[in-house]
């Protein structure tokens, strides 16, 4: 499992892994075809990666046919009750609930109206739906396509969720 340190080099750039989970839906692949419904995305409003993503959703009029969440924006342990994992990652959380403090300590931070808890998995964290789908490993990141009918996921790269959403669901989408 990746840490942040593990993907900082050592001019303190941020480097991004490619991603692992790379199905792709198109009308011309029946194991992900473009449903209404079928698919939820998993948005972390802090990352640019899926910022992009979920702007794409919204400008082309799909937050109708896909259900998204959207995790607070700061990290934490992903499993609490574990003194012994050591994971911070991204965690849900619903409006209303006690600030989520920072974990070096640097206050708490509300949480508001934007946060989404991921109703179709339960899961308390986009860790945790990825272990549901096999992947105990990660790294955990978002965005992330799943698909609530086979209840795995279809894509964490997020040029190529953007590509599905703006090619392969036209047929549905408000403003193809």
């Amino acid at each position: 499992m990746s840490t942040l340190e593990e993907r900082i080099n050592k001019k303190g750039a941020f480097v991004r892994t490619d991603a692992k989970h790379r199905h792709f839906i198109s009308k011309e692949n029946p194991n992900f075809l473009p449903e209404a419904g079928r698919y939820h995305l998993h948005i972390a409003l802090a990352c640019p990666w899926a910022n992009g993503v979920f702007t794409m959703l919204h400008l082309k009029g799909l937050d109708h046919v896909i259900s998204h969440s959207v995790v607070h924006p700061t990290w934490s342990k992903t499993r609490p009750d574990v003194d012994s994992d050591k994971h911070y990652g991204w965690v849900y959380r619903k409006p209303g609930d006690e600030p989520l403090p920072n974990s070096l300590g640097h206050g708490s931070f509300a949480c508001d109206a934007h946060l989404i808890p991921d109703e179709f998995t339960g899961s308390s964290s986009v860790r945790e739906v990825y272990n549901q789908c096999g992947d105990q490993t990660g790294p955990f990141t978002t965005p992330l396509l799943y698909d609530k009918k086979t209840k795995n996921i279809v894509s964490n790269e997020s040029t190529e969720i953007l590509r599905m959403l703006n090619f392969e669901f036209n047929d549905i989408a408000k403003n193809p």
